[in-house]
């Protein structure tokens, strides 16, 4: 089955482009997971994998273009990989769909529970699964266990997940990031979890924590 990328708007107004039905009504129950996913490491493999085994249509919500790119350009040092790479391992790992958020102005005022409840309400959430660093709505208003606590609210659950450990450190995108400029590319490439930054290697299992 090909995965579906369709545009927030989309999503939430349907579940199809043109589809002219409001409120996600062609939307399925979903389990979903929500990100940046900037170079799609090891730790977002994870959050993946954990949707994979719910069941539910899994579902990728992330972005056309890294929010860093307009709340704090000064620090933007630019994406490890491009958004159609990012499709191509969302799609191999079996995602059914991708929605892929314009951080618009009207976007940006979101608070974190009216993005959730959209989720809940139009996306038919009945499965979520964050990081423990996660944050989202308007001046980042929600962590992790606010979301944990609004999908509960409507009997929905939601599973934050612990960072994986990859040489004694945090997998992050940053600190990917750091090390291609570094030349270390065994690094990268084991905190990746694929042995290029490119999405033609398949993503390998994940590493002990002691690795």
């Amino acid at each position: 089955m090909c995965m579906q990328a369709l545009d927030w708007d989309d999503f939430i107004n349907g579940g199809s482009a043109g589809s002219g039905v409001a409120g996600g009504a062609t939307n399925p129950p979903a389990a979903m997971t929500i990100g940046v996913f900037d170079g799609v490491h090891r730790g977002h493999q994870s959050l993946i994998r954990r949707v994979m085994e719910h069941g539910s249509c899994p579902t990728v919500i992330t972005f056309k273009k890294n929010p860093k790119q307009t709340l704090a350009p000064q620090t933007y040092a630019g994406d490890i990989i491009t958004l159609n790479e990012k499709l191509i391992i969302f799609e191999r790992m079996g995602i059914q769909r991708t929605v892929l958020i314009d951080f618009s102005e009207d976007f940006r005022r979101l608070k974190g529970r009216e993005f959730i409840e959209s989720l809940i309400y139009e996306g038919k959430l009945r499965f979520l699964v964050v990081g423990d660093n996660f944050r989202c709505g308007r001046h980042l208003d929600a962590d992790a266990q606010a979301v944990k606590s609004i999908v509960a609210e409507h009997g929905i659950a939601c599973e934050v997940v612990k960072p994986v450990m990859c040489r004694g450190e945090r997998v992050s995108s940053s600190r990917i990031r750091a090390a291609l400029i570094a030349g270390d590319w065994a690094k990268a490439a084991a905190f990746l979890g694929r042995d290029s930054i490119y999405p033609c290697h398949a993503p390998q299992t994940p590493p002990d924590p002691a690795f």
